[in-house]
Parts: C-alpha cells; sequence; structure tokens
C-alpha cells in the first residue's frame, strides 16, 4: 500500500527529529525500541482502529518509553513529557477519557494522547468533526484542550526546530530542559493560530 504524502511528511519530520535527538542525547533512539519492534506498528492499529497518521509513524518506528524508565537522559520525548509506551497506550487512553469525561468536555472530535507526564497530564492528538487535525495541551487539573501545533505535521517540524535553536539542552541531572522564552517565540512563530503560545 503507497503511504500517502502526508504520511511521507510525517516519516521525513520524524526521522529528523531522531536525528537530531541523538544529537544532544546519543542513547534515546535506542532507548525508544527503535525499528526491531515493528509489532508496534500493529498494536496501535489493534487498540485504535483507524489510528491517525501520526500514530501510525510513530508506532512503526519505536515503541516509546515505558513509565519505568529511570534514565534521565533518555525519559523525555519534550521537556516533561514521554512518548507512550505502546504497552502502556491502552490504559493512558482511559486516563485521558475519564479526565475528560470528569471535566465534562464536549467539544466533539477524536482526542487521542501522544505524550503524557507522572501527574497524567497529556500532549494530545486532536480531530475535530470538520477533519482538522492539531496537537494540544490537556492539563488534567483543568480539562481543556489548549491548541499548541496546527498540525501533526507542525508539531514535528516545531520539534525539529526547537533542537536547530537549541531551545532543548539537558540540565544538570541530565533531564531533557528548555529556554522557556526561546520556546515561546519559536512556537508562536511556526503556529500563530495556536493560542497556547500566546497565553
Amino acid at each position: 500500500m503507497r503511504k500517502s504524502s502526508s504520511a511521507e511528511q510525517l516519516t521525513c519530520l520524524f526521522q529528523e527529529y531522531l536525528k537530531l535527538s541523538a544529537v544532544l542525547r546519543p542513547g534515546y533512539i535506542a532507548g525508544l525500541g527503535g525499528g526491531e519492534e515493528a509489532e508496534a506498528s500493529a498494536a496501535i492499529s489493534g487498540i485504535v482502529p483507524d489510528a491517525p497518521e501520526l500514530l501510525q509513524v510513530i508506532y512503526s518506528r519505536v515503541s516509546g518509553t515505558g513509565s519505568d524508565e529511570e534514565e534521565p537522559s533518555l525519559i523525555e520525548f519534550i521537556p516533561g513529557y514521554r512518548l507512550i509506551h505502546i504497552r502502556e497506550y491502552e490504559q493512558e487512553i482511559k486516563v485521558l477519557r475519564s479526565i475528560l469525561e470528569a471535566k465534562g468536555y464536549s467539544g466533539g472530535g477524536t482526542v487521542l494522547p501522544v505524550l503524557t507526564n507522572c501527574g497524567s497530564d497529556f500532549i494530545c492528538y486532536f480531530q475535530s468533526e470538520d477533519g482538522t487535525e492539531r496537537i494540544c495541551d490537556l492539563l488534567h487539573a483543568y480539562g481543556d484542550l489548549a491548541v499548541m501545533y496546527n498540525s501533526p505535521e507542525k508539531f514535528l517540524e516545531t520539534l525539529c526546530e526547537f533542537y536547530r535553536q537549541e531551545v532543548y539542552f539537558l540540565d544538570e541531572e541530565g533531564y531533557l530542559d528548555c529556554d522557556l522564552v526561546l520556546e515561546g517565540e519559536v512556537g508562536a512563530s511556526l503556529n500563530p493560530e495556536a493560542e497556547y503560545w500566546s497565553e
């Protein structure tokens, strides 16, 4: 089956993200499970029928980071958040849905977790009822989806730019950290319609 141009673009951007991550954190790609766990791709389709291309692209290459990972430089996909391990994906969907339900979310569309942290905050894939795809922030204490990235492509493109412009760095303990001011500037310039960066 031929990949769509969107899937091809996402694949290129994700590979670029991994390369840039590996420059700062040489063991990170191996820590994600690398490409040898291709069953993750089949697993995501089993958990999420009609899984969006972003999830298919990610889990066709890596398995994610388990909640038990202890090496600081290998935990985070972006500062404060890890890429959900495929083995934990089904459970994280339940956590996300319970938060949306408890907060009375009524926005419709499809909301799926991509990244999470130990406080059950999420970076989510959101497809509105008109088919528009975005990446949103969901803090479990509030339950509101705040658009961070205007599309899945912009999500990966912006993360790559964060590496290129040295927004991301490792702190003294080895955790991924960022220059918040520069992050806001780069995020807003690449995602001008996303309210997250203007708050």
